[in-house]
């Protein structure tokens, strides 16, 4: 496979530019939110960020190719039929598919054979068990609105600061997307926040 198949060109808004600008360059175990509005490239943006993040993780701790790659990362939604059905079609939109692989189902994104994204929903018993022990750099869940703070208190366990790589500890990461809603993410990222 030739470096011009291998590359991959994002093109941000000014908002997405932020945000992502944040999340990359800051070395801290951190969340944020990300709201708009519907079909405001929320998902697109999740979908990128979550590439270029794993790449970041990669590059920065030397990752081989492996026949097994390491799981850094989660991708999903509430509901994983949603799921499906709505971010994993953002991300064949959004990355070149020389760029990755799929494997089973739910499916599993592989990166150059050298890291591997869970995906699906926190619906799935069988997603939110694979939390229990996982060590994750990152996770991008998409319309948080839909979920509640039971839901990520096991991802937010499995990622934030107890992953190491070859040495390198990684703060965990996460993003999460969501449309305008009275809910649970105004009372911790809005009002807390002030």
């Amino acid at each position: 496979m030739t470096e011009q198949k291998k590359k991959f060109d994002v093109k941000f808004s000014e908002k997405q530019s932020d945000a992502f600008q944040y999340l990359s360059q800051n070395d801290k175990a951190l969340e944020l939110l990300y709201g708009g509005a519907k079909y405001g490239g929320k998902s697109y943006f999740g979908c990128c960020w979550s590439y270029l993040e794993s790449m970041r993780i990669i590059k920065l701790c030397n990752i081989k190719k492996t026949d097994h790659p390491r799981p850094i990362g989660f991708i999903g939604r509430k509901v994983a039929q949603d799921f499906r059905t709505t971010t994993l079609d953002s991300w064949f939109e959004a990355i070149p598919p020389s760029l990755y692989r799929i494997k089973g189902k739910p499916a599993e994104i592989i990166i150059e054979d050298r890291v591997k994204l869970y995906t699906g929903g926190l619906d799935r018993s069988e997603t939110v068990q694979k939390f229990n022990s996982a060590q994750l750099a990152f996770y991008f869940l998409d319309q948080a609105e839909e979920i509640s703070e039971d839901d990520i208190m096991v991802l937010r366990a499995a990622t934030f600061w107890r992953l190491m790589i070859n040495g390198v500890k990684i703060p965990g990461k996460g993003l999460l997307t969501a449309n305008p809603r009275q809910c649970w993410l105004k009372k911790e990222f809005i009002l807390g926040a002030a």
